[in-house]
């Protein structure tokens, strides 16, 4: 059976202490536990706001009116829960708007990617498609916390592009990783290949620790 795994949990499992890949394994192995689940759609109404902002003309009335109901919204959620998933959505909408306002960007789905090795299954979705004249770009969003090192990015932001790459027409540059609280960001590149090896191994290690017989995520 597939060992499923996100991949941001895998860079985690990767460029970690020992642990930090037992924790890793033990969530995996809770697969109905929160930490075990791949989040889908966390940004989506950050993203379906942007979407809006450049599918007319980057008319700002979109990100104002968006940013109005996102902030009612957290401010009416029922749990702390909803809240900050609320407050993260305004705040990816306000870091974007700070950096890529003035760009002439097109929003698109993507299909869904992963990259499978040694029976794990890394999902690679991002959370922003954009179309840049004849360009595909993909964009992760987050919050980087201290412990989360540029070397534990690029490894995921690697995974992203070999599960892209065989479905669309991409380089690694096109692929990239947003802090929606800082406005930085982390560009995948081509002197990232080395990582195709340390991802090869991070699977199977996560396998063999795994175990034989062991319930799957």
């Amino acid at each position: 059976m597939e060992i499923r795994i996100s991949a941001k949990m895998f860079a985690e499992f990767v460029t970690g202490g020992p642990s930090k890949k037992a924790s890793t394994v033990r969530k995996l192995q809770k697969p109905k536990s929160p930490e075990a689940k791949i989040p889908s759609g966390y940004y989506r109404r950050a993203i379906g706001i942007i979407r809006a902002y450049h599918d007319h003309d980057n008319d700002h009335s979109y990100i104002l009116n968006g940013l109005k109901s996102l902030y009612k919204e957290s401010e009416t959620a029922a749990t702390p829960q909803g809240k900050a998933k609320w407050r993260s959505n305004l705040q990816a909408v306000e870091a974007y708007m700070k950096k890529f306002a003035s760009r002439k960007w097109k929003v698109i789905s993507c299909p869904r990617i992963h990259y499978l090795a040694s029976d794990v299954r890394i999902s690679g979705s991002p959370d922003l498609s954009i179309r840049d004249s004849d360009r595909i770009r993909l964009v992760k969003l987050g919050v980087r916390k201290a412990k989360e090192t540029e070397e534990m990015v690029r490894l995921m932001l690697r995974v992203i592009y070999q599960a892209a790459k065989s479905r669309l027409k991409l380089s690694p540059s096109d692929i990239t990783y947003f802090d929606v609280a800082t406005g930085d960001s982390i560009t995948g590149d081509y002197s990232d290949k080395h990582l195709e090896q340390t991802i090869e191994g991070g699977c199977r290690a996560l396998q063999q620790m795994m175990g034989p017989g062991q319930p799957k995520a």
